[in-house]
């Protein structure tokens, strides 16, 4: 059992606030990276699911968390929702972990953790020797706000942050 020290902090109703991020973008491993993105012009008329993640490249998002959303991309897109990743990894580490999965799926690139901060979605994953990460999750957001919040409270993945979970309630 992970025993991390964790804050229940992110929350329904809560408005995603103003920061400037990079974010990772592409297709057909042609892959950019925007620099100086505003989160709520990111987020803004628009539907997205959240999906936060402790890290590129670790076993559980990559073989096991985020290829759920990669196969059911045309589904939420049919539903009319973007999908929008978010962990604590640089611009270069997300890029490359999308042209792995070979996704069209951006990511924010949370370096500093100062959108996890922000929005009170991190965990303390040192005794992985992880340090601090953004907590596994899903989040409707609804012009700016999250109207639906599926959270692991932590880095395990149970069905909670499943993209079938998350779908179904769409």
């Amino acid at each position: 059992m992970l025993n991390s020290l964790c804050k229940r902090l992110l929350h329904t109703n809560q408005v995603i606030p103003w920061l400037k991020v990079a974010v990772t973008s592409g297709e057909a491993r042609k892959y950019t990276i925007a620099k100086d993105i505003d989160t709520v012009s990111l987020f803004a008329n628009k539907k997205v699911v959240l999906v936060g993640f402790p890290g590129a490249f670790t076993p559980t998002c990559t073989n096991h968390h985020l290829p759920q959303f990669v196969k059911l991309h045309g589904s939420f897109s049919n539903k009319g929702v973007e999908v929008i990743g978010l962990s604590i990894n640089d611009p270069f580490v997300l890029k490359e972990f999308a042209q792995e999965l070979d996704t069209t799926i951006p990511f924010i690139c949370d370096g500093s953790g100062e959108f996890t901060k922000a929005i009170e979605a991190g965990v303390d994953l040192s005794e992985k020797n992880l340090g601090y990460r953004t907590r596994r999750f899903t989040a409707l957001v609804e012009n700016g706000t999250i109207t639906l919040l599926n959270d692991e409270n932590g880095g395990q993945l149970t069905d909670i942050s499943s993209a079938e979970t998350i779908l179904k309630s769409l």
